[in-house]
């Protein structure tokens, strides 16, 4: 009884440290470069997007009005730009890349357009 014992708490002493010694394959781990933790001090050069990704949607008279297609949208105050004329009820300015469109409100489509108010 007594061997039967001391094999059993031999036995639980020894497996832990064999279970350590076996290497641990990790599938889910990535190794990490300098790009991937954004280190600011990495010199490569920036890549720029390409001539199609900078296109600006050009809206048209009539078409109807969707600022997820716009690049640089704010909202103008007609006081403070000489070019473009008090809007009317239910109509705001806004700006489109380089162009200012004045946009009716009601449903939400283009009335004017005034290309390259902003050069």
């Amino acid at each position: 009884m007594n061997k039967v014992i001391a094999t059993l708490l031999a036995a639980a002493l020894v497996v832990p440290f064999a279970a350590e010694a076996q290497p641990v394959q990790r599938h889910d781990q990535a190794r990490y470069t300098q790009q991937d933790r954004g280190d600011r001090y990495d010199r490569r050069p920036q890549v720029t997007p390409s001539r199609q990704q900078q296109q600006v949607h050009r809206f048209a008279r009539g078409e109807r009005f969707d600022r997820s297609r716009v690049s640089n949208y704010r909202r103008l105050d007609h006081r403070q730009n000489r070019r473009l004329s008090a809007p009317g009820r239910d109509q705001v300015w806004v700006r489109s890349g380089n162009d200012a469109l004045l946009v009716s409100l009601r449903n939400n489509t283009v009335q004017r357009v005034l290309p390259n108010a902003f050069r």
